[in-house]
């Protein structure tokens, strides 16, 4: 390989290195639109765990036995409320 042979090489190899040091650099930002995208998420995924945990309190209301006995009560008093039906 010629000395000026060499030297081509050298000078691509440098430039090539030079662009993929920009291009990693510039992958590496974060633009706005991405930190925007992302609060929206979070807040998103925040407003999803209060539902969470509305969720969990309806469920143990449910599963409570007073909350159980109530609502059989309430169904025996509208059975007795409605008027009997005649078989015949």
């Amino acid at each position: 390989m010629g000395f000026w042979t060499f030297w081509a090489v050298a000078v691509v190899c440098g430039c090539v290195m030079e662009v993929y040091r920009i291009y990693a650099k510039s992958k590496s930002r974060t633009s706005d639109k991405d930190v925007e995208r992302l609060e929206a998420r979070l807040a998103h995924l925040e407003n999803a765990e209060s539902l969470e945990d509305r969720i969990r309190t309806l469920e143990a209301i449910i599963t409570d036995p007073k909350y159980q006995l109530a609502k059989e009560i309430s169904s025996l008093k509208n059975d007795s409320q409605a008027p009997p039906t005649s078989t015949t």
